[in-house]
C-alpha cells in the first residue's frame, strides 16, 4: 500500500499566500507540493499539503517538519504526517449547493472558487467553521457548503473530498 507524505502549515493570509508557501516548501524539501485543504481563522491561513516524489514515499514525518521548518522561514510547520492510500472516497450528499452565476455566496464561497481549493473558514459571530467545497456542474462553477459549531470541531481535507466527490456525481 502507498503512502502520502502530508504536512500541515501556518502562515499569513496574505495575497497568493497559499501559492507563496508552496514554493518556499518545494525549495526547502525538493519536491512539488500540492494544496488539498485550507483554513481561515483571522489573518492566519492553515494549510494542508501533500508532498508527490516517488523518493519520498517513506520519508519520515519528523525529518520532513525539520526541512521544511529550516529551509522556509515565513511558515511555521503545525504537523507531519505520513496518510495510508485512502482508496476510493465515497461521495457526500451536500444540501446546501450554491451556483455562481445564481446565488449570493459567503465570503468563505467566494474564496474556494477564487483559489479552486475547499475552505474551512472560522466565525466568530456564530461559533462555526463554515466549509466551502468548488466544484462544477454543466461547466459552471458551483459551491458546495456545510457548517458545524464548536471551534474543536474542525472540518478535514477526508470530508471535503467526499464532498466534493457528491457535487461530482
Amino acid at each position: 500500500m502507498t503512502t502520502t507524505n502530508k504536512i500541515r502549515i501556518a502562515t499569513a493570509d496574505t495575497t497568493n499566500a497559499s501559492t507563496l508557501a508552496c514554493s518556499e516548501i518545494t525549495a526547502a524539501v525538493g519536491l512539488p507540493v500540492h494544496p488539498e485543504f485550507q483554513e481561515i481563522e483571522g489573518d492566519c491561513l492553515i494549510l494542508e499539503l501533500r508532498l508527490r516524489g516517488e523518493t519520498l514515499q517513506a520519508a519520515s514525518p519528523k525529518r520532513l517538519a525539520a526541512a521544511v521548518g529550516n529551509g522556509a522561514p515565513t511558515v511555521e510547520v503545525l504537523s507531519a504526517w505520513n496518510e495510508p492510500g485512502s482508496g476510493q472516497i465515497r461521495p457526500k450528499l451536500c444540501r446546501d449547493v450554491l451556483g455562481l452565476l445564481y446565488d449570493d455566496m459567503p465570503n468563505v464561497a467566494h474564496r474556494a472558487l477564487d483559489d479552486n481549493l475547499a475552505t474551512a473558514a472560522w466565525d466568530r459571530s456564530d461559533s462555526s467553521w463554515h466549509l466551502a467545497v468548488p466544484s462544477s456542474c454543466d461547466a459552471q462553477p458551483i459551491v458546495g457548503l456545510s457548517h458545524r459549531r464548536g471551534y474543536s470541531r474542525r472540518f478535514t481535507s477526508l470530508e471535503a473530498a467526499s464532498i466534493r466527490s457528491g457535487l461530482a456525481s
